[in-house]
């Protein structure tokens, strides 16, 4: 029995068991508008489909690296979940690895528009960016992760690659 399409399996059956608990949660929601309860129940069954997409997207790319339902699942799971940086980044990881890293570049936008602060995600964000030949985006993310954390380890690095940046033609 292989262990990739285990966890493939796995994840699967994870995946379609958050749907369901999703599905309940927003019956319930429905039925009880105003029961926070049952508001509750739908943010953590939300949660739990997104790391369950999430998790099923990273075994079918260790799988195989170009199967196309791993990005597939990456997105649904950002979708999911737009605020779960973790999520975000997993998609990340998926469309890179299948040499599409602008496929994560609206989650990116997403995720920083509902979490401003988050200079590491901005950091993600211009290396994704100019990974997908997005020059005038990546230099934007660069530039605010810099704005909010000039002093991190990582803005001696980030400030070559702007200067790179600038050298290209536009």
């Amino acid at each position: 029995n292989d262990p990739l399409q285990q966890a493939i399996d796995d994840a699967q059956s994870r995946a379609t068991t958050a749907q369901a608990s999703v599905a309940s949660a927003q019956q319930a929601l429905k039925a009880s508008p105003r029961n926070a309860g049952a508001k509750a129940d739908l943010v953590q069954a939300k949660a739990d489909l997104a790391k369950a997409q999430s998790t099923l997207s990273q075994a079918r790319v260790a799988k195989d690296p170009t199967d196309p339902q791993a990005l597939k699942d990456a997105l649904a799971a950002a979708r999911t979940a737009p605020d779960n940086g973790d999520i975000v980044l997993g998609l990340i990881t998926v469309a890179t690895a299948q040499d599409n890293p602008g496929a994560a570049l609206p989650a990116i936008a997403a995720y920083t528009a509902r979490n401003p602060r988050d200079a590491q995600m901005y950091a993600y964000w211009g290396q994704t960016a100019e990974a997908a030949k997005q020059r005038s985006q990546a230099i934007l993310a660069y530039q605010r992760f810099l704005q909010l954390a000039p002093d991190d380890p990582l803005a001696p690095d980030v400030r070559t690659r702007l200067k790179e940046l600038a050298k290209q033609p536009a």
